[in-house]
């Protein structure tokens, strides 16, 4: 299914405000480890030239989120993150603040804090080769019809990872090459991408 990236499909109220106090550097870390990867970014070509791919970290009064449509970017600081503080699936909203509006993927994100408190930090990565490869690699998948950004996906998610460990990973059947890990921190989730990408290109 190919849609278009970065549309915010949630209901969002955002206030505007400068961001203080949050702790970005390592996420940031690893946000730069997956663009040189290929898995985050904006490359003409790929997704009709938007940007793709997002990171998440807990916070105090929420989630950290790095922002709609910055993949772009070569280096990030706190502006180009908004935070996430409240959020409600059966509304389908999200309330946030920051200099620029949070991710398309806000609910997935927090879906998976909502049903694992251990965990404290999520990759959404776009990576061909591990989603085509999902299946084979024993990976879990969400269903095709369900598309990313929406309520449904976020239900999805929260169905598809209750049972599942920390460091977790699942593909997202209905995001063309959508790919989530998450974990207890961001070592274990970073890893495990990398792990996963590695072991998917051994099938090519």
């Amino acid at each position: 299914m190919v849609e278009t990236e970065g549309v915010i499909k949630f209901n969002l109220t955002f206030r505007t405000e400068k961001l203080g106090g949050v702790d970005i550097g390592e996420l940031s870390a690893w946000r730069t480890v997956l663009k040189d990867l290929g898995l985050l970014g904006q490359t003409p070509g790929r997704y009709d030239g938007y940007g793709f791919g997002n990171v998440s970290q807990r916070c105090a009064g929420g989630f950290v989120i790095s922002g709609t449509q910055t993949g772009k970017l070569d280096a990030v600081t706190l502006k180009d993150y908004a935070v996430c503080e409240t959020w409600d699936l059966q509304r389908n909203a999200v309330d946030a603040k920051g200099s620029v509006k949070p991710s398309s993927e806000s609910l997935s994100h927090a879906s998976i804090y909502d049903v694992h408190e251990s965990v404290t930090c999520a990759l959404h990565a776009h990576s061909p080769d591990i989603w085509q490869h999902s299946v084979e690699m024993g990976i879990p998948v969400t269903e095709a019809s369900v598309a990313y950004g929406t309520p449904e996906m976020a239900k999805e998610v929260r169905r598809l990872i209750v049972d599942m460990d920390s460091p977790g990973i699942f593909s997202m059947g209905g995001h063309e090459d959508g790919v989530f890990t998450f974990g207890r921190s961001l070592a274990e989730a970073g890893q495990l991408m990398v792990h996963e990408l590695v072991r998917a290109r051994a099938l090519i």
